[in-house]
């Protein structure tokens, strides 16, 4: 049986990509540093003599990908390993997240196309990374390798907290904000983001709670969001344009694409 990925892991990608793909991860690796939007910086260097041992032992690893596009570009993508994080989880510990289900979906292009909506589909660049880690809870990135080099190139400042161990160079980081991977990280890109559409007005759907509702110049206005990536609708394109300014605001220039024809969640 032939299964074809369209991501890979980052070795794998420098190696048949070379110079491409490293410039793919060095450009992820600065929005860990630098953040989604200035001000927000995902990651912070950790002074190695400052873990204990059970510190280290739960330091998530960093698993590094790189992803072919369908138009050929390169995208990198660094997560935190949180396969380590479930030993540690307790049963009072909440991190499902709600998800658009297919059903509304479907139901909300069927009402777009019924009432002749104007749609726009908007995609918050780096989501999760908008939304801060629990200042109570520490989690640790472990980088190796390879990418300790790369991030050290981002940020020369990270150099002085390099460290060998078993001969391969380490770099131990606090996760600032929800990295990608970490258990916790939908919950807490869902709460962030829900919670600034409620700000602005909107009503979450009793019945999904990932499609938001409010009514605007006395029509109704409808967000259906799969983690990052919006739909948002109204009959007065003006309308569908204010809102998307105003979540720009929050988590900055979004991607957007107008018209009569979308890629939506994989589907024309």
């Amino acid at each position: 049986v032939g299964v074809v990925f369209s991501q890979m892991s980052a070795m794998r990608g420098i190696k048949k990509h070379g110079e491409k793909a490293v410039a793919a991860m060095f450009k992820e690796f600065k929005q860990l540093d630098v953040g989604a939007m200035d001000g927000k910086p995902v990651i912070e260097p950790i002074d190695p003599k400052t873990l204990t041992a059970i510190e280290k032992e739960r330091a998530l690893e960093a698993v590094n990908l790189i992803k072919e596009k369908r138009n050929g570009d390169l995208k990198g993508r660094a997560c935190g390993n949180g396969a380590r994080q479930r030993r540690f989880l307790t049963q009072d510990d909440d991190i499902s997240s709600p998800t658009a289900s297919l059903d509304a979906i479907i139901a909300t292009l069927v009402i777009d196309a019924h009432e002749c909506r104007d749609i726009a589909i908007a995609d918050v660049n780096g989501a999760y990374l908008h939304a801060k880690m629990p200042s109570k809870k520490k989690v640790v990135l472990k980088l190796k390798g390879i990418f300790v080099d790369i991030m050290c190139k981002v940020n020369p400042e990270y150099k002085k907290y390099v460290v060998y161990e078993n001969n391969v160079e380490v770099l131990y980081a606090r996760v600032l904000r929800a990295l990608y991977g970490c258990l916790e990280s939908a919950l807490l890109w869902y709460e962030l983001y829900s919670s600034t559409l409620i700000n602005m007005g909107f009503v979450l759907n009793p019945y999904n709670m990932c499609v938001a509702n409010k009514e605007i110049n006395g029509s109704q206005c409808t967000i259906v969001f799969y983690v990052d990536d919006n739909k948002i609708s109204h009959v007065d394109p003006d309308v569908v344009t204010q809102v998307i300014d105003e979540i720009s605001k929050k988590f900055g220039k979004m991607k957007v694409t107008r018209g009569t024809k979308f890629d939506y969640l994989g589907m024309t």
